[in-house]
């Protein structure tokens, strides 16, 4: 049984389960991290605005033009969806905070004053042309 058990783990077994597998699973894992990590935007919110900073230039769009806002994964990803393309796609991704687990409370409070602001936005918006006397 002991010489069995050698057999199977001969010198080529252990090379390729010693070497070749984690360096495969290293980079696996370093390239799903990068995709996911591409996807994610950076934000910023005031009273009326979202920005979004990206290659070095900010975009701004108003609360009105968000459709929802909502967490997408257990670690603290928040999906934003738009009514209209605004060039990058109706659907945006950010995280708010690294440590989202260990401080749940505070990104979530941030998160809901948010969606407060866009539900408040959309209250209070009016066309410019809702005033003008049709003809």
């Amino acid at each position: 049984m002991i010489i069995y058990s050698f057999e199977i783990f001969s010198e080529d077994r252990i090379n390729w389960f010693g070497l070749y597998l984690p360096v495969y699973f290293s980079v696996a894992f370093y390239v799903l991290y990068i995709k996911r990590t591409l996807k994610l935007k950076s934000v910023a919110a005031d009273q009326e605005n979202l920005y979004i900073i990206e290659k070095g230039q900010e975009v701004v769009i108003p609360f009105v033009e968000i459709k929802e806002v909502k967490l997408k994964t257990a670690i603290g990803t928040h999906s934003v969806q738009l009514y209209r393309d605004l060039g990058f796609g109706k659907e945006f991704l950010f995280k708010s905070s690294l440590w989202y687990p260990f401080n749940f409370k505070k990104v979530d409070d941030q998160v809901y004053e948010l969606q407060r602001a866009i539900e408040r936005a959309k209250r209070e918006y009016q066309p410019n042309n809702y005033r003008a006397l049709g003809s």
